[in-house]
């Protein structure tokens, strides 16, 4: 059955195929971020109130929740050829690509107009703040400039 893929549809299985593996690493990032929430206060003793662990550990459990749930999607629609092409299709319309790149645009720009607003107001109310807010600004732009340079290379 998956011997008659054509090569656009082996291609899209192949791609998600490699999603999963990102999202099994992922959850096993997330998998290692609790254990160290559960055994870092105990053992090493590491300081971090008990809201704020409790408020990670559901943040690291819904995410890997999520991410099993990208899992268990993307192996369902790769052993269904109607649901591959289907998919494939969805994916790769140039509206949707259009709609997704706009998208990715303005909320980038969202992003980078609340990080300069909370750095202004983290000045006044913490250093800390304003410097975690900066700190974000310079990876949002280091990480823009390197895959600008390296998809300019690639593409």
């Amino acid at each position: 059955m998956m011997e008659k893929l054509s090569e656009a549809d082996r291609e899209y299985r192949e791609k998600l195929r490699k999603f999963n593996i990102g999202y099994f690493i992922a959850i096993l990032f997330m998998i290692v971020c609790m254990v160290i929430l559960l055994i870092g206060p105990r053992v090493y003793q590491l300081e971090i109130s008990e809201s704020a662990a409790g408020f990670l550990m559901g943040f690291f459990s819904s995410i890997t929740i999520v991410f099993i749930l990208f899992i268990l999607r993307n192996r369902q629609i790769m052993q269904d050829p109607k649901k591959l092409r289907t998919q494939r299709i969805a994916r790769t319309d140039e509206r949707n690509l259009q709609i997704n790149g706009k998208a990715l645009r303005f909320t980038s720009f969202v992003m980078s107009f609340v990080l300069v607003i909370l750095s202004m107001i983290g000045s006044f109310i913490s250093r800390e703040l304003m410097y975690t807010a900066t700190c974000l600004l310079w990876v949002f732009l280091i990480s823009y400039l390197v895959g600008y340079f390296y998809f300019k290379k690639k593409l």
